[in-house]
């Protein structure tokens, strides 16, 4: 049979599914909505807000790096102890939170879909023997 002679289409890619830094970045503005925070109150909001699954530290630094970057959000020193930076939404934070509110239930059903169907496709090798 000659190669993609019935070919199944695309209906959307894996490069849709929602990424992580997503979900950082609308955890972390949704957060800034409320007034400004500090690094560490961020790191730990997003544990609590997702059950105990956090973020590797220095994802998270480059991931705000990243906002403070593009202007969604602005950094400043509170001291001289480079712990005590904190950060506020900016302007341009609230049109990307706005972006990302709008976009990510989408994204997040797919996934929920693609998980699922991969979750069953995973489960088909539990009576593999691999020996």
């Amino acid at each position: 049979m000659p190669r993609n002679e019935n070919p199944i289409e695309k209906n959307e890619t894996l490069g849709h599914v929602v990424k992580v830094q997503q979900v950082i970045d609308f955890i972390v503005l949704s957060y800034l909505m409320d007034g400004r925070r500090y690094h560490s109150e961020m790191e730990q909001y997003i544990t609590k807000t997702l059950d105990g699954v956090g973020v590797n530290d220095a994802y998270f630094s480059q991931r705000l790096r990243a906002l403070a970057e593009s202007g969604h959000v602005q950094r400043e020193w509170e001291t001289d102890n480079r712990y005590n930076r904190f950060y506020e939404i900016t302007d341009s934070g609230v049109e990307y939170f706005k972006m990302l509110l709008k976009d990510l239930p989408d994204r997040v059903k797919l996934a929920q879909r693609v998980y699922g169907l991969f979750d069953s496709y995973i489960a088909k090798f539990n009576k593999v023997n691999l020996k």
